[in-house]
């Protein structure tokens, strides 16, 4: 039930650092298994069968720009290659293509 709020809007947040996200996350674990800190997080998240949620994050950030980038009617698709075509700036879709473009 939290992890909806955690993640709300997710999609967008590929080029920000999402430690807090994983510490509240991985806080919350111990605690369900009732494990001291010392227990490594591998450990907590093979045993609830569970990912960092940074993972899923940018799980959907991917599916989101690469839908972006299959529907060329959309506003959104014009304003993301108007960006990417701007290599020199810095912007999300920047950071975004080049995350694409990394992954292959």
């Amino acid at each position: 039930m939290v992890v909806p709020i955690l993640l709300y809007c997710s999609e967008v947040w590929v080029i920000y650092n999402l430690t807090d996200i994983d510490k509240i996350h991985i806080r919350f674990c111990r605690n369900i298994l009732g494990v001291e800190q010392q227990t490594p997080n591998a450990c907590i998240y093979g045993e609830l069968g569970r990912c960092p949620l940074s993972v899923i994050a940018k799980e959907r950030s991917i599916i989101f720009c690469t839908n972006i980038m299959k529907s060329d009617s959309s506003p959104i698709h014009n304003i993301y290659f108007d960006l990417c075509n701007h290599y020199n700036l810095r912007t999300w879709a920047t950071l975004i293509h080049s995350v694409i473009d990394h992954l292959g």
